[in-house]
Order: structure tokens, then sequence, then C-alpha cells
């Protein structure tokens, strides 16, 4: 029987809250403002399902609306889930991270015998990312990752194992064969078994473009101002890498299940979550934090700590986030490759849902000062139907704004939603590369945001916000 024959109860109505309504709201505007086809973003709080929502549509053409249960790429998110999977056999005694893999795997090329898998996942191994030799490497199917590794062609390493931070997908290549070598099965045979034991849940899958899910979102990529619809690419190259998809829902009943064994073992906590460092001493990873056992670690805006991975790949953009401390676990999920803050995006639909705000409605008619790179700009605000926008906008924060992800609408107006909770309040505004979450305290009229590295935006409203019931 097919694996996916329980989706029929992920299309069940849920219980709709006034969070997920505002999500709802939200998640619309944004596919308004981006032209991306559908969103699907779930929550799972305290072991919970809290939010499961998507909007737009999974396929475009036929005017299918996306729902909970439809399965969008994972891409690079994958690349947790083959982590939490390797880190079973840590915990089995079976894989000692920081031994050789030419101990695993004696008949590897003779340059991968010293890597560790611990280098492997936090990206210190030395091996590749894409390369020009990669360019038709999405075009054959494979059906074990130990004969995916074909696609490494003994390539040379760009530095010695543990030298240096060098992002790679073919590390973890090379570390679904490792897995496939010590357990004696498949991925095709292991991760729907560890999905059984670890969350019940159905997915992630093994993208299989020959025999795609039933209810796989189709795939879409801009052109110009136009987002088309294309086929779907092979990603068996590298299943661990990028080559997973699932529906939200379940991915952040993974994420949840990561956090909640990390509490009840310490040994698995600081296997996934200890940075790692190179062999002189140098932290790994970029500005969005420092990477453990394949996950990243870092902090959010408002100095949360996070567990995080994000993805890109035709047809998908995509993001897990663990928050450790709040033991809450958020997916968001698109169907389309975009320029996005997808991070920040999903951020700001968590500190809504924490907050416990409530939507407002704002006056009809208000005017603002925008202060953004020393420029201040004066402008109005425009409301109707529950829908507020940002008028006539020429500021430097528009300009910058309207050069990612073009669309067939090139408006420099944005739209605004506005929230208050017991402690603070709070704009969000919509815009092409995703959610900026500006907030206020409850006895002043100025809000303060971040639109990215170094852009920070201060927005004054002119009129006292008016409690309304929610939206």
């Amino acid at each position: 029987m097919a694996p996916w024959v329980c989706a029929e109860e992920l299309l069940q109505p849920q219980s709709t809250t006034p969070y997920q309504q505002q999500a709802e709201l939200l998640l619309q505007s944004l596919v308004d403002v981006t032209e991306v086809p559908a969103f699907s973003m779930a929550i799972v709080h305290r072991g919970e399902l809290v939010a499961a929502v998507a909007v737009g549509h999974a396929d475009r053409e036929k005017q299918q609306p996306a729902t909970p249960a439809h399965l969008f790429r994972l891409a690079s998110v994958s690349k947790v889930v083959g982590a939490s999977m390797l880190a079973e056999l840590v915990m089995d005694n079976k894989l000692d991270p920081d031994k050789a893999l030419g101990h695993y795997y004696p008949e590897l090329s003779k340059q991968y015998h010293a890597i560790t898998m611990r280098q492997l996942l936090a990206h210190t191994s030395g091996m590749p990312h894409y390369q020009p030799i990669d360019g038709f490497i999405e075009k054959n199917h494979y059906t074990t990752a130990t004969a995916a590794l074909a696609t490494l062609k003994d390539r040379s390493l760009l530095s010695l194992p543990g030298t240096a931070y060098e992002y790679s997908t073919h590390g973890y290549t090379l570390a679904g064969a490792i897995f496939e070598k010590i357990t004696g099965q498949t991925l095709q045979q292991s991760l729907p078994q560890y999905m059984k034991s670890f969350t019940g849940k159905p997915t992630p899958l093994i993208e299989n473009i020959h025999a795609l899910h039933p209810l796989s979102a189709s795939l879409y990529e801009r052109s110009g101002d136009q987002v088309n619809n294309i086929m779907f690419d092979d990603h068996s190259f590298s299943v661990f890498g990028a080559g997973l998809s699932a529906t939200a829902t379940d991915l952040a009943y993974f994420g949840a299940q990561v956090l909640n064994k990390s509490r009840s073992s310490d040994s698995y906590q600081r296997l996934l979550f200890t940075a790692v460092t190179t062999s002189d001493g140098r932290p790994t990873g970029d500005a969005k934090g420092q990477v453990g056992f394949g996950w990243r670690i870092g902090k959010s805006e408002q100095g949360k700590t996070i567990y995080h991975h994000a993805g890109t790949t035709p047809g998908a953009r995509s993001v897990l986030l663990l928050y450790p401390e709040q033991d809450l676990s958020i997916v968001f999920l698109s169907n389309s490759r975009w320029i996005s803050s997808i991070e920040k995006t999903a951020n700001t639909l968590v500190e809504l849902y924490l907050s416990g705000a409530e939507s407002v409605v704002l006056p009809t008619t208000q005017s603002y000062t925008l202060n953004y790179k020393a420029e201040t700009f004066t402008g109005s605000i425009r409301c109707a139907d529950a829908l507020c926008t940002l008028m006539n906008d020429k500021s430097q924060l528009s300009e910058w704004l309207k050069k990612f992800n073009p669309t067939s609408q090139h408006s420099a107006n944005w739209p605004i939603y506005a929230f208050r909770s017991a402690n603070d309040k709070r704009l969000i505004m919509v815009t092409k590369v995703g959610f900026i979450d500006l907030t206020g305290t409850l006895d002043a009229s100025d809000y303060q945001g971040d639109a990215g590295t170094d852009r920070k935006i201060s927005l004054t409203l002119h009129e006292v916000l008016k409690a309304a019931p929610a939206l």
C-alpha cells in the first residue's frame, strides 16, 4: 500500500483560531505581493500542532488550492533530516562522528579516507559544492546513495579536512553512502522506517520524480517578471543533501521531536547543537550562525536561541526553525524559488504567535514618517476592507525592495497589518522579500525594525492605534 494513503486525513478541516486567521491573512498578502504561487507553514508548540496554514495554488494551471496536505521540496533542509538520522547511528554506537570515513568505507577514494562524519555535516571536510561539471547532475536517477557516489567523480578536495568551512551538498551525498554502508540498508528503506519510529508521520520522504506523491505541489520559477511552471528535476544524486519533500506539518513535528529528544538526552543535544570549529579553532558557518552536526546554531532578532536550516532549489524555498527555550518548531515552505528573508519571515510568524497579539484596525487614513539609512520620508496610509497600505513610498527602502523578485506589479506601496499584545504592538509590512516586523511600545507611535544587515527602519504613525475585534 502506498505510504501516502493517510493523506486524506490531513485534508480534513482544522479548527480555526485567531492566530491561524492572522497567519492566513499575512501569507495570502505575501502571495499577492511576491506572486509566489503557494506558501505552507506549520507551528508545533510543546508537542501540539497550533497552526497549519496553506495559501495560494499547489497547481496554478489547474487552479488547485494549496492545502496543509500538499508536499513541498525541502531543498537543503533535507540536510538536517539526514544529520538526525546519522545521529541515531552515533547514539547506537554504530558510528563514531570523529573516526575517519576510511574505517567504515575502505573502498572509497583514498582522498576521502581521512574525513570524519562531523566534518562532512559541518562543511569542514573540504568537499566542494556544486561545480561546472555538475551541469547535468539532475538528469540521472539513482536508487541508492551508494550508486550516487558516481556523481563525485573523485573530484578534488578544496582544503584539507577540518581546516576550512566550505558549504557542500556533495558532502551529504557521501554521508548518505556511509549511512548505507553502516546499516546495510538503502536510504529508500531506512528513511520511512526512521520516520515511522521517530514521528509516526509519512513525510519527509525521498522525492522520486518517476513516481511523484499525488499531493506534490507543482514547481515554479521566475523568468523576467513572470513566474512559470517548470518540470521536476531529479535530486536523487543527493538524498541527504537536497532530495526530500514533506508537508509543513510533518516537518514541524519532526523538528519538535528533535527538540524533545535533545531535552531527554544530553549526549544527543551536545552532538547536534555543539558548534564545530576548524582545526585551528575558527568558528564554522556564516552570518546566520555556526554549524553543529548539520544544524545551524544562532539567535533570532529578539535574541532567542534557534537551531535551523534553510534551502533553495528550482521550485522551492524552505526553512525549519527550532526554538529550544520555547519548545517550538516552525516550518515555512514555498513552491517557487525567490529571493527572501525567509528566516526573518518565519520568525515574524513565531513572534506574532508567542505574543498572543490581537489584530488591530488602523484609522482609515493617517500619515506616517519613515526613517531609513539617514533618510526621512513622509507619506500616507490608506485602509480599505481591513487592508492598509503604505502609500506613495519613494524611500530608499522601497527602491531597494523593488530590486528583488520583479513581478508584473511594480508597486511602491506595501501592505501593513497592525497587532497589539499585552506588552507591545507591532506592524508587519509585507514586501517582495518577506515580512518586515516593526515592533513598538504600547505608549508610543513609533516602530523599529530591521530590513536586512545594517538596514534599520523606523516608522512613526501620527494617529494612535485603535483596538478592534480580531480580523
